[in-house]
């Protein structure tokens, strides 16, 4: 059945139920366990958008936690993160920590969207941490990134420009008045801002201008850093055409050179192409990846008017496109492949996976939880491309490059040695999904049918039948179908949760339960 969308952005006026929770939750966190439900119960559309957009606190800096890091210029425990630049093969553990770092801020996240955004932000504005080649700088960038997660895009732009981690990886450290540098201005111009087509019509000589304008500027190791040299900026006047209205950015000489950069971000974002690019990438992160001719004059336009009136501040769209009738519409339920991240990194969170509480031992456990990522093709700190993960712009398959023959045998495999009793080594502690305690904050888990009921609602965007339900529901019971084994078997195990052969029964069977479920396409969905 082809379902009509609904081409509005009036806030959602129908009944906020538990399914229309979870597809928000499932669309602004990564996994949406027991406690997400429990913490945004009972609230309204408006409440969950105040909780969803504040900025979760900036954590403490990275530290030294892993022996084997001989660093000695950093002591245990000390913030490697100002610490000298020494070789590359320090460098490349510090890289993991970096990487399973962000792995962990994903697991261990809050009821924010600040983790989201900070991913949606990397594969907009994006670096390469093996390209920059410098752990200390790639932490400054997604410390920046985190850090406007929910903030002001025009501040974001103008504070990475310069950022130290931004200017090795587009060159932009490496661009003077005696040899310019093209390639920041292009990429800022066509990527992270006006994008393409839709009447963006700047030209070569715009790019040429905007690499003379941001010449002069030198990425530092000793400070880690960006420094501005007068010496090596073109002072010259610098011409735009007819596209920016012949504006004329006026050369500056000294330390007001690096000035001129306001300037051309002020320039910039005076084309309203740069509201709608912007809120074009939003609507595919957050709603659906195909745009048609309504949902650009009838969604994107009115969210780029909004986003521009707002002065480009981040919380203000979104809190009109997540609570529109739009967003909210059941053609868009389901409609999303669930990235690496929210498919594994959200599971470890949605079932409340127990790390080690040995500081260092939890910090190589998410390197290995993030190699496992990489291995479903999403690289923490290193996308593809400077321009991101096809699955976010490469039409038309978009989502689906997260699926192929490959990383679906590697889910569903990944399934069944995390759902184990055995459970998966990661440098060292076992990591394992306990399916117990979710079970047990469910409403009526005594209940072989409601059971059912709340795991496909919790876990699947899209429903199932009643016969698939059918299937699922004969794995808790005994092989005779006895309507009451599996209530008994639950009241015994909560009778007495020392009773190891109680525990076993009920835990055999809902690992069957749940790993049937995450076998299933609909779990693959969001």
């Amino acid at each position: 059945m082809v379902i009509t969308p609904t081409y509005s952005l009036e806030p959602y006026s129908g009944n906020f139920k538990k399914e229309d929770l979870l597809h928000l939750l499932r669309r602004c966190l990564f996994g949406v366990g027991a406690k997400d439900l429990k913490h945004f119960k009972d609230k309204s559309i408006s409440q969950c958008l105040d909780i969803l957009l504040v900025q979760s606190p900036i954590p403490k800096p990275l530290t030294q936690e892993d022996p084997d890091l001989v660093d000695p210029f950093v002591k245990w425990g000390g913030d490697w993160t100002n610490a000298p630049y020494e070789n590359d093969y320090l460098d490349s553990r510090r890289k993991f920590a970096l990487k399973g770092n962000w792995a962990g801020s994903i697991i261990n996240r809050d009821f924010s969207l600040t983790e989201k955004m900070r991913l949606f932000w990397h594969t907009h504005f994006v670096t390469e941490l093996d390209v920059v080649n410098d752990a200390r700088y790639s932490y400054r960038y997604i410390y920046l990134l985190r850090l406007h997660a929910l903030g002001n895009f025009k501040k974001l732009v103008r504070e990475g420009t310069t950022n130290v981690a931004m200017l090795v990886y587009l060159n932009g450290n490496t661009n003077s008045k005696a040899a310019p540098n093209e390639n920041y201005s292009r990429e800022l111009m066509e990527l992270f801002t006006l994008g393409k087509g839709d009447g963006v019509n700047y030209t070569e000589d715009d790019v040429r201008a905007g690499a003379r304008v941001l010449s002069g500027w030198k990425d530092n190791k000793d400070t880690i850093k960006s420094d501005f040299h007068p010496d090596l900026h073109d002072t010259g006047d610098k011409q735009f055409s007819a596209y920016f209205g012949n504006k004329i950015i006026k050369g500056r000489t000294g330390d007001d050179g690096a000035q001129e950069i306001d300037e051309l971000v002020n320039m910039i974002f005076e084309r309203k192409e740069v509201a709608r690019f912007l809120c074009r990438n939003l609507y595919r992160w957050f709603v659906c990846a195909h745009l048609d001719e309504k949902i650009e004059s009838k969604i994107i336009q009115p969210l780029a008017e909004h986003l521009v009136a707002n002065n480009y501040e981040i919380s203000a769209v979104l809190r009109l496109l997540l609570g529109s009738e739009h967003f909210f519409d059941a053609a868009f339920r389901g409609c999303i492949v669930k990235s690496p991240a929210d498919f594994f990194l959200g599971a470890m969170h949605q079932y409340d996976v127990e790390f080690p509480k040995d500081v260092l031992q939890e910090h190589l456990s998410w390197i290995q939880i993030h190699a496992i990522t990489e291995g479903l093709t999403m690289n923490l700190g290193n996308p593809p491309s400077v321009a991101g993960w096809p699955a976010y712009y490469q039409a038309p398959k978009y989502h689906q490059w997260w699926v192929n023959s490959a990383t679906l045998g590697y889910r569903r495999s990944l399934v069944d040695t995390f759902s184990s009793p055995e459970g998966v080594a990661c440098n060292g502690p076992i990591i394992r999904f306990d399916f117990l305690p979710l079970v047990s904050q469910f409403e009526h888990p005594e209940n072989a049918d409601k059971l059912v009921d709340e795991a496909v609602q919790l876990l699947c965007a899209v429903s199932i039948n009643e016969a698939e339900k059918g299937k699922l529901r004969s794995g808790l019971l005994s092989s005779l179908q006895s309507e009451h084994y599996w209530t008994d078997a639950w009241n015994k195990y909560t009778a007495n949760k020392e009773d190891m052969m109680a525990k076993s029964v009920v835990d055999t069977r809902l690992r069957t339960l749940f790993i049937k479920i995450m076998h299933m396409p609909e779990f693959q969905m969001m």
